[in-house]
């Protein structure tokens, strides 16, 4: 009995991605580099991989959204999807949590260009967002967009 072959079994990076709620508004923004849709949120790193995974989406958040802003996090992830990052084009798994919108002043990272406080009801997503993020948008509004979330 050899070594199990391991070759066919991928790399994945996982992205952590806030479906950030005010009642029935939801933040999107624009990624400055490819220009294209995003969530705030980003991919974990290495050394957060073993740890309270909450932690790295905290950090992510801070990082784009700066440290005014009060929000929450519901634990459980809503969305399970595939992703292919833009830049390098890994592929990767997106992981979605709702988060609430407390309040407080946002600043935008250099990460972003454009951000907006959308109606979830009214959105046309591929306006801004184009495959597998636009899937994911697509998904989260169908199942979400009539949750009053306070």
């Amino acid at each position: 009995m050899g070594t199990p072959d391991l070759s066919d079994h991928g790399s994945f990076q996982i992205t952590q991605k806030a479906f950030l709620r005010n009642n029935d508004k939801l933040l999107v923004m624009r990624d400055r580099k490819s220009g294209l849709g995003d969530l705030p949120g980003g991919r974990m790193n290495e050394d957060e991989f073993f740890e309270d995974w909450l932690l790295s989406l905290r950090r992510e958040l801070t990082e784009e959204l700066g440290n005014k802003i009060e929000f929450v996090i519901r634990p459980e992830p809503i969305l399970i999807h595939r992703h292919r990052v833009t830049e390098g084009g890994f592929p990767c798994i997106i992981i979605g949590y709702n988060v609430i919108y407390l309040g407080g002043e946002i600043i935008m990272s250099d990460e972003h260009d454009f951000m907006e406080w959308v109606s979830l009801r009214d959105y046309k997503a591929e306006s801004l967002f184009s495959e597998f993020m636009l899937e994911a948008i697509n998904i989260y509004k169908n199942k979400f967009e009539d949750l009053p979330l306070k």
